[in-house]
């Protein structure tokens, strides 16, 4: 299982994929944290649910950058 994910996250698309959703879900989270009532904080949980994951897929895409380049 674990070799069928490492897999996927080699390919490149898939590391631009990542990237593009982090970098969505952070920004989205920073404007509806200046932007929002106290009262959308579920809202904001729901991003950082979101985020958490595509973080450490990034993390896993970056190491996996640093093995293939030593």
């Amino acid at each position: 299982m674990t070799a069928i994910a490492l897999s996927v996250v080699r390919a490149g698309p898939v590391q631009a994929a990542v990237l593009a959703l982090l970098l969505l879900a952070l920004i989205a989270r920073i404007v509806l944290q200046l932007a929002a009532e106290p009262a959308r904080r579920n809202l904001l949980r729901g991003l950082d649910l979101a985020a958490a994951p595509l973080l450490v897929a990034f993390v896993i895409i970056v190491v996996e950058r640093f093995v293939a380049l030593s």
